[in-house]
């Protein structure tokens, strides 16, 4: 059994008349505190990340170095990918994966809407309309490989957002 966890980065700053480059664009304070509230989530799951890889933006920087951290994941050990930021396939996304051999269990991603929505979809049984900032969705993968991954062959055990959960904490 592989897992796959797909994270959006965190809540940025906004860009006003191009004065800094979207690859620059950082968290704010509500983004940080989405992170570790979201990482303690995934504590409560049990979620233990064997890998995380993350695109190379400053934002999906700042986001897996709050998520490592927290899953108690070396941050010196993120795996940072620059095709994250730049877009890709799901083709590409899978032969990506694949070279990660039968080892890691779960793995990690840390990326961008849209393509980390269109991943959760294509992989996992499961349709989004919104991806929001610090959503998560986890994917389950009966295979002992994770060059035997295929699209849709995924299982989507569930999706979480910061919104979500304190919706449903107020209840």
């Amino acid at each position: 059994m592989k897992t796959l966890i797909l994270i959006r980065h965190s809540k940025t700053e906004q860009v006003y008349n191009d004065e800094k480059p979207d690859f620059e664009r950082e968290l704010v304070p509500r983004g940080f505190q989405d992170a570790s509230f979201i990482a303690k989530k995934l504590i409560e799951r049990n979620i233990v990340a064997d890998i995380i890889i993350s695109s190379t933006a400053t934002r999906a920087k700042q986001t897996a170095q709050l998520f490592a951290s927290e899953l108690q994941f070396p941050v010196d050990n993120i795996n940072y990918q620059q095709f994250l930021y730049d877009g890709y396939t799901t083709t590409e996304f899978l032969e990506f994966l694949a070279t990660f051999g039968s080892e890691p269990k779960t793995i990690v991603i840390i990326a961008h809407n849209p393509e980390i929505a269109i991943m959760a979809m294509n992989l996992g049984t499961r349709d989004y309309f919104q991806y929001p900032t610090t959503a998560v969705t986890s994917i389950s993968f009966n295979v002992d490989n994770w060059n035997k991954i295929e699209a849709r062959q995924g299982k989507t055990d569930w999706f979480i957002s910061p919104k979500s959960l304190k919706i449903n904490k107020k209840k």
